[in-house]
């Protein structure tokens, strides 16, 4: 071959290594972008994001930010479905977002089919209040008009608290003061025992607690980590040391104003008498406290009362017998039983009722 036809064969060579090379660039490039696309969908655009996004919203305690996105808020119909659409969303507020969330992670995200939608159920780990936990959403596509994919929430990630708190309209979670009557749809006409739901952020951990002047209980722990997930709890309060205090001077108070100040053999609405059947009681009787009862309270309901506790009454009088017409002197230990029912009422004060407990006891014939 001459030299002039080596020459124009590398020359016709020459375009085809460049076109080929051009190639490899440009799939080097589209494949650089697909990775970076897959990197940039998984970090910030996919499903998985969308939810981690949320738990993070949380964590950093806005609540009006995690209410602002979509599928957060469940509709009524939603609430209906679990028989609570009326649940309060007095705990929808950054106040009650208390929980530490850290290391949140996506470990799973499957796409799966609901009727003619795809809904991704994605897994997230977290460590919540110093507790390895984890959390699993149902997340589908928005409607969107740009090129970056929209999320939402196909069921709400909230909970809800049922609570019944025994003796007292008031409670705290995470520390938010709560009164039952102003969040129960019965409002004012609540009944003590009613059971209220309340709407909470999940994942996240709240406190309930009573701390007022007459019934306290400490702090029980709820974890949220449900879908829409009911949480009963029932609190039973006991009543603090200033109750007891009222209660008891209540008592001593009633017997000594109300029972001993009546010179009769039965005072009414008290929880002592003496019987004189064997003669005829003379005006002289004089009632006096010899030991009170102690009391000791007990839930009752959505109040309290006093169990069973005794005491000792003493009574001085004279007696006329049947049997021979002398006048004989009565100073006498009249031991008793009582129980009493309590109830605090709004304003703090205490109203109780106090009954006899079981048969009154024989006394004796000083006629005999």
């Amino acid at each position: 071959m001459s030299p002039g036809s080596v020459e124009r064969a590398r020359r016709s060579s020459h375009p085809v290594g460049q076109l080929f090379l051009a190639l490899g660039l440009l799939a080097v490039v589209i494949g650089a972008i697909v990775v970076g696309f897959l990197a940039l969908y998984k970090e910030f655009w996919g499903p998985g994001a969308f939810a981690e996004r949320y738990v993070e919203t949380i964590a950093a305690g806005d609540a009006s930010g995690a209410l602002a996105i979509p599928g957060v808020t469940p509709e009524f119909a939603e609430l209906e479905e679990i028989d609570r659409g009326y649940a309060s969303e007095a705990l929808l507020r950054s106040a009650a977002l208390v929980s530490e969330i850290d290391d949140v992670r996506v470990v799973d995200d499957v796409a799966t089919m609901t009727g003619d939608r795809e809904v991704h159920v994605v897994t997230l780990e977290f460590t919540l209040d110093g507790e390895s936990d984890q959390m699993v959403f149902r997340v589908e596509r928005d409607e969107s008009d740009g090129l970056v994919p929209a999320w939402r929430f196909e069921t709400s990630p909230l909970a809800v608290i049922d609570l019944t708190v025994r003796g007292s309209w008031r409670f705290s979670v995470n520390d938010f003061e709560i009164d039952k009557r102003q969040i129960s749809p019965a409002g004012v006409d609540a009944k003590p025992l009613d059971t209220i739901s309340l709407l909470t952020f999940s994942p996240g951990v709240y406190d309930v607690a009573v701390d007022t002047a007459a019934t306290s209980a400490p702090a029980e722990e709820v974890r949220a980590t449900g879908l829409l997930e009911k949480i009963p709890l029932d609190v039973q309060t006991v009543p603090t040391r200033e109750l007891t205090n009222v209660v008891q001077s209540s008592v001593e108070n009633f017997l000594d104003e109300t029972c001993t100040t009546q010179s009769v053999l039965q005072p009414g609405d008290c929880p002592f008498g003496y019987d004189a059947s064997w003669g005829i009681a003379q005006p002289d009787i004089d009632w006096s406290i010899a030991t009170y009862p102690r009391t000791a309270l007990v839930p009752d309901g959505d109040d309290w009362r006093v169990s069973s506790t005794s005491g000792v009454a003493h009574i001085s009088l004279s007696v006329l017998c049947y049997s021979n017409g002398a006048v004989i002197p009565v100073d006498e230990d009249v031991h008793f039983t009582m129980i009493a029912e309590v109830d605090v009422r709004d304003d703090g004060g205490v109203h109780i009722t106090i009954d006899r407990d079981g048969e009154q006891p024989l006394t004796t014939n000083h006629c005999a």
